[in-house]
């Protein structure tokens, strides 16, 4: 049989407008992340202005700030409701600072220039398997953040309220922390997490431990002590419960298990350590782009990386812990608990 080339050309058509897409996505996300910085959204979150209005509100040149909303109209982020004149669009209302879902911590944390000049990086990492983010920076990102106080604000608040978001009531009961007297959370920055269980679990106890700069602003409680510090050089003693949300994936596996075998070193023998993270299936299918890219992000800015189960049994055994349980958290995502306990 011979296919019809008239078929195979609108096949190629179709891949090339498909590719062009991904190709300039990258213009896509900086248009949303000016806009963002300006603060376009909550500009106009109680009605629609004209262009020079916003432009001297943000103190831009208007010509150039009106090609930005006419790129901004096209993505449906505001719309033109008159000639000249624009207003918040569906799709950009969760830019502002105080909507319910809000992204813009996100997008300020995640389209900032160091992390466009990491990205620009991808191919050294691919090149050398090392964080493209220390390659062009001279420091790791966490040393960057803490050099860098507004930055680390927008990472910290989008991290919180990640959290906040994904750990609901029904996900914390999953969590089965009823069980712990004293709960620690290593890395809990801002302390969403943690707050959240305490809440549940009126009878429990917590010990928030990050960096200064991840508790900037955090004020312990009768119920929860503060701690800062370095969880690679030490962690807290005091917990029957050791709990690492969202933070191996940010270390190689010689890291990781440096971080993990500090709190070997604290736990009682009875003790419990909940890793909460993504785990990777075995086998990535073909709705994985988020994850994969999420992956790839993850090699060019922290030099991190997410795991398989068999890949997190070995870690765990590697300092000291033997896998137990998997739990999974929700059913719409690949975020699981997983329990270890000492050897």
């Amino acid at each position: 049989m011979h296919s019809d080339p008239e078929d195979g050309d609108a096949s190629d058509a179709r891949a090339e407008s498909e590719l062009l897409k991904l190709i300039f996505g990258f213009r896509f996300s900086q248009v949303i992340y000016a806009a963002t910085r300006l603060g376009i959204a909550d500009l106009l979150e109680n009605g629609a202005q004209g262009s020079a209005q916003l432009a001297a509100a943000t103190g831009t040149d208007v010509h150039a700030l009106t090609r930005l909303l006419h790129a901004l109209t096209h993505l449906g982020v505001v719309a033109e409701v008159a000639p000249g004149v624009f207003g918040l669009a569906s799709l950009g209302r969760p830019l502002r600072a105080n909507a319910a879902r809000s992204v813009k911590a996100l997008t300020l944390a995640s389209c900032d220039d160091a992390s466009w000049r990491s990205w620009g990086g991808l191919l050294n990492s691919v090149e050398t398997g090392q964080s493209a983010f220390q390659h062009i920076f001279g420091m790791t990102i966490f040393d960057h953040l803490a050099e860098h106080p507004e930055l680390s604000a927008n990472y910290h608040e989008a991290s919180a309220r990640d959290t906040s978001m994904a750990f609901s009531p029904e996900v914390l009961t999953r969590l089965d922390c009823s069980r712990f007297h004293t709960v620690v959370d290593v890395g809990g920055g801002r302390g969403a997490l943690l707050s959240g269980l305490l809440r549940a679990n009126p009878a429990m106890r917590g010990i928030l431990f990050d960096t200064p700069a991840g508790l900037a602003g955090v004020c312990a409680t009768d119920r929860c002590q503060v701690v800062s510090g370095d969880f690679l050089e030490s962690v807290p003693e005091g917990g029957d419960a050791y709990i690492l949300k969202y933070i191996l994936l940010d270390w190689s596996d010689a890291d990781a298990a440096r971080i993990l075998a500090n709190c070997r070193r604290v736990m009682p023998a009875d003790g419990v350590l909940i890793v909460i993270e993504l785990v990777l299936p075995d086998e990535l299918g073909s709705s994985d782009r988020y994850t994969t890219t999420g992956d790839l992000g993850l090699l060019v800015t922290t030099g991190g990386r997410e795991r398989t189960r068999d890949e997190f049994a070995a870690l765990l055994k590697s300092a000291g812990f033997e896998l137990s349980s998997i739990t999974a958290l929700s059913e719409d995502n690949d975020v699981k608990a997983i329990e270890a306990v000492p050897t």
